[in-house]
């Protein structure tokens, strides 16, 4: 029997090192971007690395044969645990196997799994503060180093977008959206190359995308301290989520970066805002604008369906999302 208190101190240990500067933050001096054996700059592979996102680029495009040509977009928006997933699901039906999904999170799946196999993960990517702790008998799996490969699935996650976008794919783009400029140089992307897009934001309230964060660690942390999971949990942590929050007029930021794009961008002919106040309640259509040619405004849809998801941690994908 996995014991709580373990399992909440790992969690402030976490925590811990994931603060501004740690061995685990964003940005940590031993980022596999800033491993001079695998990266010349933060941006530029070795030729070793590079040979490595190169085959992890195609074994993606590989793992979902079915994906049409049609250039179809959806951009998927909303703070991390808002539930974009299970929205997601409903929202592509019976075309799910059309459409390639880009996420950064599954290339860090793919990098840690590399590191476990090829040994880097205990000879370079763990950290000394790490080792110390697990000299105490404290259980560390591989992505609660997840931040350490973040910038390098981000880069991946861009190729594999750039490249599925030039091939004209039918393309999810699964991430915060926190940027609005990003957002925007997305948006003109897609619209070069011919796209038509949907914009599909999901919203929760600050405390329910804090606790379903919390509860899809712990679920996938528990998991893997009793053998039923490979990988462990992703934190996610608190400072990084109230900043998402803390958007123009009491949006997040999300929110604004997606109703700008859809505003602003001419290629998008449907918008919508899915939203819920509790964690178990159907995420329910709170805006749905479509636009009938490039030239026109967004106008009323046929919103208010509600999409019934029960949001629960069991049920998510074994890999915890950061979405």
């Amino acid at each position: 029997m996995t014991s709580p208190d373990a399992v909440r101190r790992h969690r402030e240990t976490v925590s811990r090192l994931s603060e501004p500067g740690g061995p685990l933050s964003l940005g940590a001096a031993n980022a596999t971007v800033r491993r001079p054996e695998w990266f010349s700059a933060p941006n530029r592979p070795r030729s070793a690395r590079r040979r490595l996102h190169d085959s992890m680029l195609a074994e993606h495009r590989a793992d979902t044969p079915g994906v049409a040509q049609e250039r179809r977009a959806i951009v998927l928006a909303g703070p991390p645990g808002a539930g974009k997933s299970s929205v997601l699901r409903e929202v592509l039906g019976d075309d799910a196997q059309k459409f390639l999904t880009v996420d950064p999170d599954e290339f860090k799946a793919k990098l840690l799994r590399q590191a476990l196999e090829d040994g880097s993960y205990e000879a370079v990517l763990k950290p000394d503060e790490v080792r110390a702790q697990e000299a105490t008998g404290e259980r560390f799996f591989p992505m609660d180093l997840a931040a350490l490969v973040h910038e390098e699935s981000s880069l991946l996650a861009s190729q594999a977008r750039a490249d599925a976008i030039s091939r004209g794919d039918n393309v999810v783009i699964d991430g915060v959206l926190a940027d609005p400029e990003k957002a925007l140089e997305l948006g003109r992307a897609l619209e070069a190359h011919g796209y038509r897009v949907e914009v599909v934001d999901v919203e929760v309230p600050f405390e329910v995308s804090r606790r379903s964060i919390e509860q899809r660690w712990e679920h996938d942390y528990v998991a893997a301290l009793e053998g039923r999971s490979d990988l462990g949990g992703r934190a996610v942590p608190e400072p990084y989520v109230r900043d998402v929050f803390d958007g123009p007029g009491g949006t997040s930021k999300p929110q604004h970066s997606a109703e700008r794009l859809a505003h602003e961008c001419r290629a998008v002919d449907r918008y919508r805002v899915f939203r819920a106040e509790v964690a178990d309640q159907a995420r329910t259509v709170q805006v749905d604008l479509s636009r009938t040619r490039p030239d026109a405004p967004l106008r009323e849809g046929g919103g208010g369906r509600a999409v019934r998801t029960r949001h629960t941690a069991s049920a998510r994908h074994p890999v915890a999302r950061g979405d």
